[in-house]
């Protein structure tokens, strides 16, 4: 009787996990057959707003050069509703520029989520808009701006979607500049990436040469509130003397993201060194995957409870060394001067992912994950060598 109960009992647990197998392999069907159509409906989609939304009077003439003497731009809107911080931490090695060579211009910026925090207190930024994607609330945004009368609009996406250009639209500058849109109504002003780009910030240094700046630094330059100062200075009081090491295991991809076996190994080998203190980013999700480490190392892994990505910096301003796969924290290090060690999938070939979008930074070093993703998909970034992470550790370690 004994065994036809557990007999029973296997039986319906094997009933309830296969019930549970083909509900995922439903949803997965599903999912498939959902991303197969959205990428046929795209295009369509993308052509149709176009048709809609792609209408200026075109300004004749419009100087492609030394733009904001030649056409008397007097105030400048920076598009950013992408929502990547990386790239709004880049951006501002512009802001800096233009403000430098005319403080007399006006400066306003659309972000969203957090990249607006990167901006709140840098003085060199007028105005911060939110963008939030709801057609509603996107047609009362840009009327409330259309009213400040931006002279130049500068767009920095490679593919416009129908919300942004319906955005742009209705904003209504004088001036519309994008990349690579000559074939479109809405642009007057053109640029493209130059020839031979080696990072993402030459994209933006060739923007800031059309506009006539003359002196370019190319430097990041980002400002910490006193708030994110003093929260940081509180945590770090509890993190103690030593050296500090900033370690962020995750990024926006789950094939970007460490998983715990690694994070623990990269973790043991650090502590080796004596007098170290590993302060480990983590949020969400991710927080209640690593929480657990504290308590496992403790008095050696602390983790940060930020409210906000300027926080991070203020603690990542008082670390030693930053290591990371997320091009965010990467260069939020790079421009707190920091040495960073970053994580990048190997670049295959039309692919320079390390390259465009790597540190920029002298104080650097890169691990590869080598090898190949399943079709569509990225390398893990796990498939990296521990001995090629202490082989970079230690030479910036030297350094």
């Amino acid at each position: 009787m004994k065994k036809f109960k557990c007999w029973l009992k296997i039986r319906e647990f094997d009933i309830i996990e296969n019930k549970k197998i083909e509900e995922f392999k439903e949803k997965l069907m599903i999912r498939n057959l959902n991303r197969i159509i959205q990428d046929y409906l795209r295009p369509k989609r993308l052509a149709f707003g176009k048709f809609i939304w792609d209408r200026k009077i075109k300004k004749e003439n419009v100087a492609q050069e030394n733009i904001i003497e030649s056409e008397n731009i007097k105030s400048i809107l920076f598009l950013r509703y992408d929502g990547k911080i990386g790239d709004m931490i880049i951006n501002t090695l512009m802001f800096k520029a233009i403000k430098t060579q005319y403080p007399h211009i006006k400066i306003g910026v659309i972000g969203r989520g957090a990249t607006r925090d990167i901006i709140k207190n840098n003085s060199y930024v007028d105005v911060i808009y939110n963008y939030e994607k709801n057609n509603k609330k996107i047609k009362k945004l840009a009327g409330e701006i259309k009213k400040e009368k931006y002279d130049l609009l500068i767009d920095f996406s490679e593919m416009l979607r129908v919300q942004q250009m319906m955005l742009i639209n209705l904003i209504g500058a004088k001036y519309n500049m994008g990349l690579d849109r000559k074939d479109w109504n809405l642009f007057d002003i053109v640029y493209s990436k130059p020839k031979n780009m080696n990072h993402i910030s030459d994209l933006y240094i060739e923007i800031l040469k059309k506009l006539g700046i003359k002196e370019i630094e190319g430097a990041y330059d980002l400002q910490i509130g006193e708030s994110e100062v003093e929260n940081a200075r509180i945590f770090l009081g509890k993190v103690g003397s030593g050296k500090k090491i900033i370690f962020n295991p995750y990024a926006a991809s789950k094939h970007r993201s460490l998983n715990i076996e690694k994070i623990e190994k990269i973790i043991n080998y650090i502590l080796l060194e004596d007098n170290v203190k590993i302060i480990l980013l983590a949020h969400g999700e991710n927080y209640k995957n690593v929480e657990f480490l504290e308590k496992k190392y403790e008095n050696k892994v602390y983790i940060p409870k930020s409210k906000n990505i300027m926080e991070v910096g203020a603690i990542i301003k008082e670390s030693d060394l930053v290591i990371s796969p997320d091009t965010s924290i990467v260069h939020l290090g790079t421009g707190l001067k920091k040495p960073l060690l970053g994580l990048y999938r190997m670049d295959n070939e039309g692919d320079s992912n390390s390259t465009i979008w790597g540190p920029n930074n002298k104080k650097s070093g890169i691990v590869w994950a080598k090898g190949t993703g399943k079709k569509g998909e990225e390398t893990d970034i796990n498939n990296f060598s521990m001995n090629d992470f202490k082989d970079a550790y230690k030479k910036l370690a030297r350094e």
